[in-house]
């Protein structure tokens, strides 16, 4: 392209993607009990490695431990969910938000750990969505980093980087976000002195089915898991 070509042309950035961000009103009193509750977890189960880089990623079952704090913050999350829904698909009729169901994990790093690019999408996950519990103060990283994945899918490879654009959560302790499972995303290293603590959960709802070729329904697992009693009672 000669150079009188490009003195008239335009970029047009196309299609931007609706992410709830919601700020829980009673997380001045939720947010501690949560870091205890999530602390004695990781002091008595096994982490799983997911695309965390260090840290402890607990197994995805919160939802079902019979903890106050984390049945409370269960109880936030439909809502949430029906209205993110609402302004993101052209549906008939309202969800009805009791159908929700989720798979809850905790995530606590220390300084210098982070996450891998990745996305949630898995047949019948059609949301995501994660909750900062201690940020571990101002300035100390730990930022999630939204990735365009229109302009380059997180399962390619290319020799050159392209000019992708990204958008940056500035981490606040309270707030709540929500967006599509496939929207791709980081997590950047963590500088803080005490222990991070988030949650994070994926959604299926009846109404809203998705499927990804070849891939296994995730939500098929968890209604099996519904029937189990350690899971009833709770898993401290």
């Amino acid at each position: 392209m000669g150079c009188t070509a490009m003195q008239n042309f335009q970029m047009i950035p196309l299609f931007p993607t609706q992410i709830l961000q919601s700020l829980l009103q009673d997380a001045a009193t939720l947010n501690p009990d949560l870091v205890a509750e999530v602390l004695q977890l990781r002091a008595s189960r096994p982490g799983v490695n997911k695309t965390n880089v260090g840290g402890w990623h607990s197994p995805p079952d919160l939802q079902f431990v019979q903890l106050p704090a984390m049945q409370r913050f269960v109880s936030e999350i439909n809502e949430r969910l029906s209205g993110w829904a609402e302004q993101y698909f052209q549906l008939p009729t309202p969800l009805d938000p009791t159908l929700w169901q989720i798979e809850l994990w905790a995530n606590c790093n220390e300084r210098g750990h982070f996450n891998k690019a990745h996305d949630h999408f898995r047949s019948g996950i059609i949301a995501s969505g994660f909750y900062y519990v201690r940020c571990g103060g101002d300035d100390v990283g730990g930022e999630t980093v939204f990735i365009n994945q229109q302009s380059c899918p997180l399962n390619i490879s290319l020799n050159v980087p392209l000019r992708t654009s990204e958008y940056q959560v500035t981490p606040v302790d309270g707030t709540l976000y929500i967006f599509p499972s496939w929207l791709g995303h980081r997590v950047l290293p963590y500088r803080g002195d005490m222990t991070r603590i988030s949650l994070a959960f994926n959604a299926h709802h009846p109404a809203l089915n998705v499927f990804k070729q070849g891939d296994k329904p995730r939500f098929k697992t968890l209604k099996k898991l519904l029937g189990r009693a350690d899971f009833i009672k709770g898993r401290n």
